[in-house]
């Protein structure tokens, strides 16, 4: 495809909006056509963020309202930035007028089991036709179903760092695992815009807690996920907390096996599981027994991941660090939209693409 691919992006002035914006103002082969925000309709970009956005192309780009039904077709591909319920209301609205791709950032099209969706969200779902037709995506799990996808639900910023960590033990089956306890820790940023006293400044510097500490709404989103991936139902022990720091998510997973698992080597073959599905991936560092650290992954779409064996408790630990904005939601989904029109996987994703 020689030509630019037109994008939309809707709900453009949230976090994960404005990361979509930075990293496609850089992308070689899509061009920004409509970006979408009630709060700043009629207003340019480089006006509203002059500090968050250095734009090279699209700073007098103006924020709009909604997108007329008749442009739509002018339109390749649709980002979804959205609250939970509203990017399948906005899908009900145009999917008669829109014939392009779609890549949904929001919690809508990632549960296939409406009532678990409902259950867990509190929305009735008024689009269930729609949910086998998206494609979950975890760009490094799921490729070839993305490749040839028309919509792809982008997966939330826990379940990625989560996910990504898991994949290698489960898809091989050669674990007996007894009980999965994930304690992940996220900056304030996973929180999105919103108003909330818990969020300001003075309650989180030099401050640090778990939130959601049962019944997260990520839990039925991972648990699918791993059923898919190990063909087994596991529930998950998942406890988020809150970082006073602005992005990064760090997960420590503890994958308890049980008694009579006697696998020999378990390092080597723990070592050889995650090189073999990661040795060939650019978003995606194998740290073997060394440590993550958020330092090292924000600002940039890459997974670093770790492990330890803890004998004495027959315990496998991994350790998973990302940029919960970016490998966690933009930066990812970006991914996602490479690999469904065939670009190169990391255009726009270059850490001088992101943050030049």
């Amino acid at each position: 495809m020689s030509e630019k691919i037109k994008v939309a992006v809707i709900g453009a002035s949230g976090y994960t909006g404005i990361e979509l914006i930075k990293i496609l103002d850089n992308h070689e082969k899509a061009e920004i056509k409509y970006m979408t925000s009630r709060t700043y309709s009629g207003k340019k970009a480089g006006d509203v963020f002059p500090l968050t956005l250095s734009l090279k192309n699209n700073s007098e780009r103006s924020f709009i309202d909604e997108i007329k039904k008749e442009n739509l077709n002018s339109i390749d591909a649709i980002f979804l930035c959205l609250p939970p319920g509203k990017s399948m209301e906005y899908i009900a609205e145009i999917k008669d007028a829109f014939n392009g791709k779609i890549i949904d950032l929001g919690a809508d099209f990632r549960i296939k089991n409406e009532k678990e969706y409902e259950k867990w969200y509190g929305n009735h779902h008024i689009l269930k036709d729609y949910l086998p037709k998206f494609v979950y995506g975890l760009s490094e799990i799921n490729r070839e179903a993305i490749k040839k996808a028309d919509y792809v639900a982008n997966p939330g910023c826990y379940p990625t760092s989560v996910l990504l960590a898991l994949a290698p033990i489960l898809k091989t089956g050669n674990f007996k695992i007894d009980s999965i306890n994930i304690d992940s820790k996220s900056g304030v940023s996973g929180a999105g815009k919103k108003l909330k006293e818990d969020y300001l400044f003075l309650n989180i510097i030099n401050n640090f807690y778990a939130y959601s500490a049962v019944n997260h709404r990520h839990i039925p989103e991972m648990e699918q996920e791993i059923k898919n991936m190990s063909g087994f139902q596991i529930n998950i022990c998942f406890t988020p907390h809150l970082l006073p720091v602005d992005r990064g998510i760090f997960s420590t997973i503890y994958i308890n096996l049980k008694k009579n698992s006697n696998i020999v080597n378990i390092e080597n073959n723990i070592f050889e599981y995650f090189n073999d599905l990661y040795k060939a991936e650019i978003f995606v560092q194998f740290l073997g027994e060394n440590m993550p650290e958020l330092k090292d992954v924000v600002g940039t779409n890459t997974a670093q991941i770790g492990f330890m064996f803890d004998k004495r408790t027959n315990t496998i630990k991994i350790f998973s660090a990302i940029d919960n904005i970016l490998k966690g939601a933009s930066g990812q989904a970006v991914q996602n939209m490479n690999i469904m029109f065939g670009f190169k996987e990391d255009e726009g994703l270059r850490l001088n693409s992101i943050y030049n």
